[in-house]
This record gives C-alpha cells, structure tokens and sequence, in this order.
C-alpha cells in the first residue's frame, strides 16, 4: 500500500514537471508580453493627451484597440486633476493687505470624463466609454493619470491555481501619469467644436516698445505713469450673464517672486463686443512685495480655469503676454 501512494504520488510529480509546469512557463511568457503591450499602450496614450493638452475619443478608442491585443479584459480607470488658485483666507499680509494664493488641484475621475453606462460590452472592458462632448481639455500643469488591471484569469494563473489555491487572478495591474506639457487644442479641430464656446483673449493696452533682448515691454516702477497698467480682456460665447464680477474676482496681475497677486483696481467695460478694461494700480508701499531682493519683476495678468460657463464646459486658463517691471531705468534686466 505504501508502495502505491509513493508510485502515485511520483507519477504526480513527474506530470507536473513533464507537462504542467512548461505549459506554465508558456503561458507565463505570453502573460510578461501581454503586459509590455499594456504597458507601452498606457504610457503612449497618457503621453499623447500630456503632449497634446486635451484627451478625444479617437485617442481613447486608439488606446482601447492596442489594449485589445493583449486579449485580456481591463478595468480602465482614469483620472484628471486640474489645476486651481484659490484665495486663502487665513494668509493675508496685515501689513499690506497683500492676498494669498493657494495651488490646488480638482480631480475629474471616469464618472466625470465619460457618459453614463450606455449597457454595451466589448471585449476589453466592461462597457464602451464615451467621452462627454468628446472631449476633455487641460492647461499646462494639470495632471492625468491612467491604471489599468486584467479582469479575467489567464491560463498562466488558471494553471497556478490548480496547483496553489487561492492565487490572485491579477496579472497586470499598471499605474503611470504626466504633467501636461501643451495646449495644442488651442488651434485643433476639436478645439474650434467644443472649447471655442468660450473665446477669452488678454492683451496689455498700449504697451511701451520692446526691448530687442527680452522681447518683453518694459516698464519703470520709478515712474508714476508706469505704476498703473491697463489689461483688455475679452470675452466671447459666454453664457455667464455676470461676467465683469467673475473678472473683478478672479483675475489676477501676477508676479514671479512668491505671493505677487495683484487684484485689480477697477473694470469698465470697452468699446468692443465682450470687451472689458481692468486697471491695476502698483502701490508704491508695496515695492518690497513686488520686487523682493530683486530690482525687477516679470509680470502676467491671468484669468484662472474655470471662473466663467460656456454653452458646453467651464473656461480653460488664460494668460496674457509677460511684462518687465523694473525699479529704474538704469537696471540691466538679465536675459528671461
């Protein structure tokens, strides 16, 4: 009898060598290449929506049809996180009264990005994503990120389990992310469709002649007409019926050094169509908060995401050109 268990238990044994675990090696080498394509379609995909500063459904559905042949089905999971100032109340200078702005960032996940559950099914995951108006746009510094894991069992992980109970079925499980680096939507197609409900443009009036060297306007702090900038702001294809109080709010003349946020001193509207003219006003008491140990600033008026509703999403960011300001016409502004 015990002559018998071990004739069968080595019989097991060699099975397992002779047959199961090649076939595992096998199918174990096609799992490794299965996750080097999923690899390399996650990270080409975060990086086409990082280079081109907007995620599309062609984009989506390009990365869908390389995950697709892996043959594996995926839980896809998506995030953006989009970049905000906001005022921090509890930081304000007492002295000068002087604002402070906090960096934030606001996620957007699968159930932001993508319409409800249209009930459809494709091999690769559970249900066909769909992007809401087909697009989602970024600025340059938010954030995107992508993670993916198989859902179904491979044959690798179906042999392991019959051998060791209880194995996970999950073979490949990737995380990778971006800062985005443009906003080429700016002058796409997809752009003119979707983003163009709302056109802001942001231009310095009358600004002085530029230097050859920076190419920047430069202006003198010493001087009393130089310490009042007037910035045109237009806006088109709004639905926001309170505009001028959006601007007045959260528009902002910023400077480089920390904590240079200059609020505006009045708005009146222009002559054109969803024009409007701000005035900043540099307090002279304030030149330490404008120049710091530097006797120059470089300075752009800049309208953050999301301040005003279009017909189809929130604005994206805008900014104006930059502008030098220095403490007197003597200083030699190094090369920007």
């Amino acid at each position: 009898m015990k002559d018998s268990l071990s004739m069968i238990l080595a019989v097991i044994i060699l099975v397992i060598l002779i047959i199961i675990l090649p076939l595992y090696n096998y199918f174990e080498r096609q799992d490794d290449m299965s996750y080097n394509i999923a690899l390399k379609s996650v990270t080409m995909f975060v990086d086409e929506v990082a280079q081109n500063g907007y995620l599309d459904q062609n984009m989506y559905d390009k990365f869908i049809q390389r995950l697709g042949t892996t043959g594996n089905s995926y839980d896809i999971q998506v995030e953006a996180q989009k970049r905000i100032l906001t005022k921090d109340p509890d930081n304000i200078d007492p002295d000068t009264g002087e604002e402070t702005y906090i960096e934030q960032f606001k996620s957007y996940y699968n159930k932001d990005i993508f319409n409800d559950d249209t009930g459809k099914t494709s091999m690769v995951i559970s249900k066909d994503n769909t992007l809401r108006n087909d697009a989602f746009f970024f600025d340059v510094g938010d954030k995107f990120y992508v993670k993916i894991k198989n859902t179904n069992t491979t044959m690798a992980s179906s042999l392991l389990s019959a051998i060791i109970s209880k194995m996970p079925d999950e073979k490949i499980n990737i995380s990778y992310g971006a800062t985005i680096k443009n906003n080429n939507w700016e002058n796409s197609t997809v752009s003119q469709l979707y983003q163009s409900d709302i056109l802001i443009t942001i231009d310095l009036q009358d600004p002085n002649d530029t230097e050859e060297k920076n190419g920047f306007p430069e202006y003198v702090f010493s001087n009393n007409q130089d310490r009042i900038l007037k910035y045109k702001v237009r806006i088109l294809n709004s639905d926001d019926t309170d505009i001028a109080s959006k601007i007045t709010d959260n528009i902002r003349l910023v400077g480089t050094n920390p904590n240079c946020y200059i609020s505006p001193s009045s708005i009146t509207t222009g002559s054109d169509e969803g024009e409007y003219i701000l005035e900043f006003v540099l307090d002279e008491a304030k030149q330490n908060t404008y120049f710091s140990s530097n006797e120059y600033n470089v300075f752009q008026c800049f309208l953050p995401a999301n301040s005003i509703q279009g017909k189809f999403s929130k604005n994206a960011s805008a900014n104006s050109e930059k502008i030098v300001i220095k403490i007197n016409d003597s200083i030699e502004v190094p090369e920007i």
